[in-house]
């Protein structure tokens, strides 16, 4: 599970900052698109956001500690993020300089959802009991992209507690189609049948 998101009262409280987060995602955009840059820009920013961010709450912490001067921060950007291109140095820079490095990502969910809604892509978690091969992940995608009318980036997950069956979650919808949760259906009924014959 990532570690817990900075927390900066003011935007949590008025929901700023999500819309904050979708402006610098929108200003960054409009520069990588001037070099054709739009998917790498945000696979790298994914990278730092999903990759290192997310797994080291250390690092995370360090960046959005207020107590860390923006020169420290600045040196550890230049140290540490030396193989991203260069609009990306500038841009975490940018966040540096206007106290936002605890934005990223937020920022790179924006990014990724900007450009998803732009390419007629949708993202889709697929959780089944055992690994799908790519004949079935490719059936699936194939389904979901007839029925949606959008190309389906599908992010998989093995939970054994399934069972078998699938639950395929796509934004707020949910399609569950899991023997654990026939088994829980079945059993609920029983109950209920169970108590209706008493």
């Amino acid at each position: 599970m990532p570690p817990p998101e900075p927390q900066h009262e003011t935007l949590q409280a008025t929901g700023a900052r999500a819309r904050l987060a979708r402006v610098y995602a929108e200003a960054l955009i409009a520069l990588a698109a001037k070099s054709n840059e739009t998917d790498t820009i945000g696979e790298e920013l994914a990278a730092l956001a999903g990759g290192v961010f997310a797994h080291n709450p250390t690092i995370e912490n360090f960046f959005a500690s207020p107590a860390v001067s923006a020169k420290a921060k600045q040196q550890a950007i230049a140290a540490s993020f030396g193989g991203v291109s260069l609009l990306v140095q500038k841009f975490l820079g940018l966040l540096n300089q206007n106290r936002r490095l605890f934005l990223l990502r937020d920022i790179a969910a924006a990014y990724a959802k900007i450009r998803d809604s732009e390419s007629g892509r949708i993202r889709v978690t697929v959780r089944s009991a055992t690994a799908l091969n790519e004949s079935q992940q490719e059936n699936i995608k194939n389904t979901l992209a007839a029925k949606l009318n959008k190309q389906p980036i599908l992010a998989m997950r093995v939970e054994p507690e399934l069972l078998g069956g699938l639950l395929v979650q796509v934004g707020d919808r949910v399609y569950d189609t899991t023997v654990r949760t026939r088994l829980e259906n079945l059993k609920n009924y029983l109950l209920t049948s169970g108590n209706h014959g008493a």
